[in-house]
C-alpha cells in the first residue's frame, strides 16, 4: 500500500491535473502505480537507449547475460549521460571515470578509487524494475519498487493468435491526454475521418456516416470506460455494434481495423465479428510529448493480414489540395486518420490551460475524465485505482470489450 503524505492527503484533483505527469505531481503519481511501456525489445541492441518517461531521463539496457536494465540517464558520479556507456562486465559502464553499475543500480566498480574502497558499495543509481512481455519493455517507476504490483497478462501480448505483430513506436509533440481521451470522443470518428477510412467503410448501413451517426453510450468499466456504438441490425431484433475501449493509465483498444483500415468483405465480418485486437499503449515522455506503442494480434482467415494492412494504410495519402501560398504546419491531412488525429490533437493545447465549451454530444468526454480523476484520487489516498490488478487477477488473461459486427439485442 502506498504512503500518503499530510500535504497531499487532503489535495483535492482537478481535470487540470491530469496532463502534468512529472515527478510529485497528482498525475505522475498515479501513473507511477501501473507498469508503463518503456520500450521495443526488438529495438534494443547492444548499446544503450536513451529514453525520456514521465519527465525522467532514463536509460534502457540488457547486460551481457540478458537481464534489462532501466536506470537514471546522468551518471550519479559526475553528471555524464550513459546513454554512450559501455555495457560490460555485468553491467553499464560510464565512459568519464569507469564507474560499472548493474541492472539494479548498485555500483559495482571504481577504477580510480583504490582497492580497497568500500565506497563502491555505498553507492545506488537510481533503478526500476522492468519486464519483458510479448515483445513490449515495461517498467515499474512507482514507490513500491522492492514489491511491485502484478504486471497484467495483456491478451494479445501473452495470447497470441497465428498472426501478431508489434508496430514501429510513434512519437508525437504534444500532451498524452489529448491522444487518449480523443478514443472518449466518437463523434469525432464520424465528422474529422469522413475523408478516411471510417468515411469510405459501407459495413453497418454507412456506420460512420456524418449525417446519420450511431448512437452512443458510454460504460464505466473495472479497466476504466467502454464506448458503445450502434445502429439498427440488418434484421428485427439485432443491431449493428462498434465497441472500443479506454483502459487505465493509458490502453486504447480499437476492435474495427478489419472494417475501416483492411477494407475486408463487411458481409462476412458482420457475421463473424472482428477477428483483431489492436492495442496503443501511450506512454508519455512528458507533458509535451509522448509514445505510443501498438500490439496487434489477428486470429481471422485471412493470410498475410498484416503485410495486406500496411499497404492499404500506405495508401490512405491525403486527398487535399495545398495552395502554394498554403503553409500551415499540418497541411494536407484529410484523408489520412493518423494525419488528421495529429492536426486536431496536436493543436489542442493544455487541458486545464486551453478554454472549452463542452456539449451534449461530449459527455463521453465528460464521463471520461471524471473517471480519470476519481482514479488519481483512489491512489493518492492509497487505494488500489482502476486498471491495477491484484495477484489474484494476474493469473487471468487481461481483457478489453471490443466486439464490432452484428448482435441480438437482448431486452431486459
Amino acid at each position: 500500500m502506498a504512503k500518503v503524505s499530510a500535504k497531499r492527503k487532503n489535495k483535492s484533483v482537478t481535470v487540470a491535473d491530469i496532463p502534468h505527469v512529472g515527478p510529485g505531481t497528482p498525475c505522475g503519481d498515479w501513473f507511477r502505480r501501473y507498469w508503463v511501456v518503456v520500450g521495443i525489445a526488438r529495438d534494443l541492441y547492444d548499446i544503450p537507449q536513451a529514453v525520456k518517461v514521465l519527465s525522467e531521463a532514463l536509460v534502457l539496457f540488457r547486460d551481457e547475460f540478458g537481464k534489462l536494465g532501466l536506470l537514471g540517464l546522468h551518471c550519479p558520479h559526475r553528471g555524464t549521460s550513459l546513454e554512450y556507456a559501455d555495457i560490460e562486465c555485468g553491467g553499464i559502464r560510464c565512459p568519464y571515470h569507469g564507474w560499472l553499475f548493474d541492472v539494479s543500480g548498485q555500483c559495482l566498480e571504481m577504477p580510480a578509487e583504490p582497492k580497497d574502497s568500500k565506497f563502491p558499495q555505498k553507492v545506488k543509481h537510481l533503478s526500476y524494475p522492468v519486464q519483458e512481455q510479448g515483445g513490449l519493455i515495461f517498467a515499474y517507476m512507482g514507490p513500491d519498487r522492492d514489491d511491485p504490483p502484478p504486471l497484467p497478462k495483456y491478451g494479445p501480448l501473452v495470447d497470441r493468435g497465428s498472426q501478431w505483430q508489434i508496430e514501429p513506436v510513434r512519437h508525437a509533440d504534444y500532451n498524452w491526454f489529448n491522444f487518449f481521451e480523443n478514443s472518449a470522443d466518437p463523434a469525432h470518428v464520424c465528422i474529422l475521418h469522413r475523408h478516411a477510412g471510417y468515411g469510405q467503410q459501407s459495413w453497418g448501413n454507412q456506420f460512420f456516416s456524418y449525417t446519420e451517426m450511431p448512437h452512443f453510450e458510454f460504460v464505466e468499466m473495472d479497466y476504466g470506460m467502454k464506448v458503445v456504438m450502434t445502429k439498427p441490425g440488418p434484421k428485427p431484433g439485432t443491431e449493428f455494434v462498434d465497441e472500443m475501449s479506454l483502459a487505465l493509465p493509458s490502453i486504447v483498444q480499437v476492435g474495427d481495423t478489419e472494417f475501416v483500415h483492411a477494407k475486408m468483405d463487411a458481409a462476412a465480418l458482420i457475421e463473424e465479428g472482428s477477428q483483431c485486437e489492436h492495442w496503443m499503449f501511450v506512454t508519455p515522455n512528458d507533458d509535451e510529448h509522448f509514445m505510443l506503442f501498438t500490439a496487434d494480434n489477428y486470429k481471422g482467415p485471412e493470410a498475410n493480414f498484416f503485410e495486406k494492412l500496411k499497404a492499404l494504410r500506405e495508401k490512405e495519402a491525403p486527398v487535399q489540395e495545398v495552395m502554394p501560398y498554403d503553409k500551415r504546419q499540418f497541411m494536407p491531412y484529410k484523408g489520412n486518420i493518423r494525419k488528421e488525429d495529429l492536426m486536431t490533437q496536436g493543436t489542442q493545447g493544455l487541458l486545464g490551460e486551453r478554454s472549452e465549451q463542452l456539449s451534449v454530444s461530449d459527455r463521453g468526454v465528460i464521463k471520461f475524465r471524471k473517471i480519470v480523476v476519481d482514479a488519481i484520487e483512489t491512489g493518492l489516498h492509497g487505494g488500489r485505482p482502476k486498471g491495477m490488478v491484484d495477484k489474484k487477477q494476474a493469473t487471468e488473461i487481461y481483457r478489453l470489450d471490443t466486439r464490432v459486427g452484428v448482435r441480438v439485442i437482448i431486452k431486459n
